[in-house]
């Protein structure tokens, strides 16, 4: 049923679409259109955002959080897990790059910077960009998670006595777990952890350096509070946090609030193409493009899927479940995509080119997980999992799938 054949193609350019996110290295941009430079008005009263993941999306949310109009303009920090990006930062004339659609090229300037050193964080002089004092207890107010599924709770752990129950922690990433996984190994007492916002985006984005991306193809993102226990899913928080009131107001970002539920489903129908695009395009080494060449194991992953979301408890309830998550509808969402996306590279296959660890446990490691919840057998995803998991190295942990 599944497809491990390899084939060896020219890698392409990369996008953040549902079949992940990838990097592409490049030369230094050349702006086709003017440049547009602008500085963070930063005083003592904005709200506080950290950014912590500066791949193609955590880049993307830094650059959109400069958009943020007034009043609601933060103050942003970016947390680097290593010294070397700070001269990066400092190469990349101390400001965030993107270059639009169109060709515009557009600059963010006045973040502030701390960088991890020994388990510690600290604060980078805004100029001399030299290290300075150690940060104690510094509360993080907003912070913006976009490092990978399997870094997530390594890359949370130095950060947790800086985030308390009024924080608030977005997650804005590839994959589904993440949130159980950081509970798991983090947070493990309910009544002080911070409160989670579910984060869903499908804009295409090219990393090029660090701090330097191309937007390459405009979509949305899509937002939604985790609720805390005793609370129903569908239940409307007391005040708007500070993000969700926030970054809807950015237009290039086009994000929109959802009750959890509602970007619950947003997820899990990315999550399934996600399913299907990255492990079998990443076993075959090859485009998006692959894809169409395999119609009866789509039919069957998604079967199985379908399966698995009509069995979960939190949908048990929820109207127009059977005919959203359908098999037909299923394979309708994955055509779309992939129409749109034939000659992408998933990044699932650039990280098993450069011998890094997947993200496939937060994938299709999700659908194996719930299945085994709700009494769904998922030998498919099963498999799929095993052979990543074997490819990248890890023998002993693909056996947990067997």
């Amino acid at each position: 049923m599944v497809v491990s054949s390899l084939r060896t193609l020219k890698q392409g350019g990369a996008l953040i679409t549902a079949c992940g996110h990838a990097s592409k290295s490049s030369q230094a941009l050349v702006p086709k259109h003017p440049i547009c430079s602008r500085n963070m008005t930063v005083n003592a009263s904005q709200p506080r955002v950290h950014v912590l993941g500066l791949g193609s999306i955590g880049t993307f949310a830094a650059h959109s959080l400069a958009e943020v109009p007034s009043p609601l303009t933060p103050s942003v920090t970016l947390l680097l897990h290593r010294k070397s990006l700070v001269d990066q930062f400092l190469n990349n004339g101390s400001q965030v790059t993107l270059e639009t659609r169109e060709g515009q090229v557009v600059n963010h300037g006045n973040y502030r910077l701390e960088v991890l050193q020994g388990g510690q964080w600290y604060n980078v002089a805004p100029t001399s960009h030299e290290v300075g004092s150690m940060i104690q207890d510094d509360i993080i107010d907003h912070l913006i998670v976009s490092v990978k599924g399997p870094q997530t709770s390594s890359a949370i752990k130095p950060l947790k006595h800086r985030l308390s129950a009024s924080s608030y922690v977005l997650f804005l990433q590839n994959g589904t777990g993440v949130i159980e996984d950081v509970n798991e190994h983090v947070f493990t007492e309910e009544e002080t952890r911070p409160n989670y916002i579910t984060g869903v985006t499908s804009h295409g984005v090219t990393l090029n350096s660090p701090f330097n991306i191309t937007h390459t193809r405009f979509a949305a993102t899509s937002l939604g509070l985790v609720p805390r226990s005793g609370q129903t899913t569908n239940s409307a928080p007391a005040t708007t946090p500070y993000l969700l009131e926030a970054l809807p107001l950015v237009r290039r970002l086009n994000a929109t609030s959802y009750s959890f539920l509602d970007v619950f489903q947003i997820q899990l129908e990315k999550l399934t193409c996600n399913a299907f695009c990255n492990p079998l395009c990443a076993l075959n080494d090859a485009k998006n493009k692959f894809l169409f060449t395999i119609p009866d194991t789509r039919r069957a992953l998604l079967t199985e899927i379908s399966q698995v979301i009509h069995a979960l408890p939190e949908l048990r309830d929820v109207a127009g479940i059977s005919e959203r998550f359908s098999v037909e509808r299923l394979e309708d969402t994955v055509d779309g995509i992939l129409q749109k996306t034939a000659q992408t590279t998933c990044s699932m296959v650039v990280d098993l080119r450069r011998g890094q660890k997947t993200e496939i446990q937060f994938i299709n490691g999700y659908w194996c997980r719930r299945g085994r919840e709700v009494g769904v057998p998922t030998p498919i995803n099963d498999q799929l999992v095993r052979q990543i998991l074997e490819r990248q190295g890890d023998a002993e942990l693909a056996r947990e799938y067997l």
